[in-house]
């Protein structure tokens, strides 16, 4: 592997830009699933889960961003020739949270979907009416999602990672 030491700055600051956009894109779904949670409007139930699939793309833009260039930065730094431990924690926590956003987020936000008689992997659309029979797994579905729970997690992730990246302790 080229010595990318020379490059260690720029890395960290594509990093850091990876995170904020990640960070700019969780933070579109969080508030939808708050949101979600005092709505009924099938109009803008619907308005609200395109916002949150849209921003799934600016979301996986940073997320690969900042995967590759926080191992890339593991080089750069000399953090894996080293054997710090704290690099193999961060990337446990990362992969670990990204793991279980799908149950906790994805999963409930898709069963809203489902409710409203939408697609789970295109965008949804304003066109297509609620049926009577649906109100009922569409209350389940909006009752079940846990948006305060994901939010907790999300942050104590980002408080546990930055602290292992600033502090560096083991």
């Amino acid at each position: 592997m080229p010595d990318l030491g020379q490059f260690h700055r720029e890395i960290v600051f594509l990093h850091v830009i990876g995170v904020f956009l990640f960070l700019l894109a969780h933070g579109v779904s969080a508030g939808v699933m708050f949101w979600l949670r005092r709505e009924r409007e099938p109009a803008v139930l619907r308005s609200l889960l395109g916002l949150s699939y849209k921003a799934v793309l600016a979301m996986a833009v940073g997320a690969l961003l900042l995967f590759v260039t926080g191992i890339l930065a593991g080089f750069s730094g000399d953090s894996w020739t080293d054997g710090r431990l704290w690099l193999w924690v961060s990337l446990a926590v990362f992969v670990a949270v990204f793991l279980l956003m799908t149950p906790l987020a994805r999963m409930p936000l898709d069963r809203i979907r489902k409710a409203l008689d939408e697609p789970t992997s295109e965008p949804p659309t304003l066109g297509s009416a609620v049926e009577p029979g649906a109100s009922a797994s569409l209350e389940a579905a909006i009752t079940a999602t846990r948006p305060m729970l994901v939010a907790g997690l999300g942050v104590g992730a980002v408080i546990v990672l930055t602290w292992l990246m600033m502090y560096k302790p083991f």
